[in-house]
């Protein structure tokens, strides 16, 4: 999707989020910048703790696939 139509849709959703509850248009704007940014630092922050278990998996097993064999 072109950066164009995300600015378009964001700002459709704030305007009918506003028109609904009565909020103000800028802290529906400023909502859901904010509210992207913490959704994409859980995913982040998420997939650094799938990958640290992951290589630490690795690394445990290596040491038993050695130890046994």
């Amino acid at each position: 999707m072109k950066t164009s139509y995300k600015i378009a849709v964001w700002a459709l959703v704030a305007v009918a989020g506003s028109a609904l509850l009565g909020g103000s248009f800028w802290w529906w704007l400023v909502g859901i910048a904010a509210g992207k940014f913490i959704i994409r630092l859980l995913f982040t922050i998420a997939l650094a703790i799938v990958i640290y278990c992951l290589v630490y998996a690795c690394i445990i097993g290596g040491i038993l696939w050695i130890l046994i064999g």
